[in-house]
């Protein structure tokens, strides 16, 4: 009983801290990420064309989502000894909303993030190609941030100057947490559909020129 009393707290805390966290994080993602030039507010695309391609857009993002769930290979934290995102591990095992974005045939983006900063925070991004990828994904910046969830150390301390190794324990346990965390975001996209589309559809509505990009190509 204390087992499934705390399996049942956890999934309450989680759906709560997600719908908060939509209302204060959307709040804070919903600004535009540069004001729209002069030329720009005067090209029109219309509202219900943007929210049928985000739609689309939504539905192929969660199927890549599940994709990943699917087959169960997450990168390993053994960079850092505290709670840390991982984009890349040196195994080449990508994160979930890395291997989104590459599953939507865009591979070098994926790549170049992992060159230059492999512990990028995709909550913390404003501008540039990324920014671009997540208002025309179908999901809210604040979905995507769940479900880049951060990876658990998984290595035991190295002998000085020897690389570190994954601790197959540990390993296990992060799958398990992962696994259970991914189905709970899951769930809560699923749910949150209807709100978070319209919230997806104002940001991108906001940006004219990538708006008419997305509904043109």
């Amino acid at each position: 009983m204390p087992r499934m009393l705390a399996a049942f707290t956890l999934a309450a805390s989680l759906a709560a801290s997600l719908a908060g966290a939509s209302a204060s994080a959307e709040q804070r993602f919903a600004r535009p990420p540069v004001a729209a030039s002069p030329s720009e507010r005067r090209i029109v695309v219309d509202r219900d064309t943007v929210r049928a391609k985000l739609l689309d857009a939504r539905a192929a993002s969660l199927a890549r989502f599940r994709a990943y769930q699917a087959k169960g290979v997450f990168p390993s934290n053994v960079y850092d000894r505290r709670i840390t995102n991982v984009w890349r591990d040196d195994a080449g095992n990508f994160c979930a909303a890395a291997t989104m974005i590459r599953l939507s045939g865009q591979t070098a983006l994926a790549d170049q993030v992992a060159a230059t900063n492999n512990y990028t925070r995709l909550a913390d991004i404003t501008d540039g190609p990324l920014m671009d990828w997540m208002l025309t994904s179908g999901l809210t910046q604040g979905e995507i941030a769940a479900i880049q969830e951060p990876m658990m150390p998984v290595f035991d301390e190295p002998e000085p100057g020897e690389p570190a190794v994954v601790n197959a324990g540990l390993r296990a346990a992060e799958d398990r947490r992962l696994i259970a965390k991914y189905k709970l975001v899951d769930a809560q996209i699923v749910q949150n559909q209807k709100a978070s589309l319209e919230v997806a559809v104002d940001r991108l509505m906001a940006n004219p020129r990538l708006a008419h990009a997305f509904v043109t190509r």
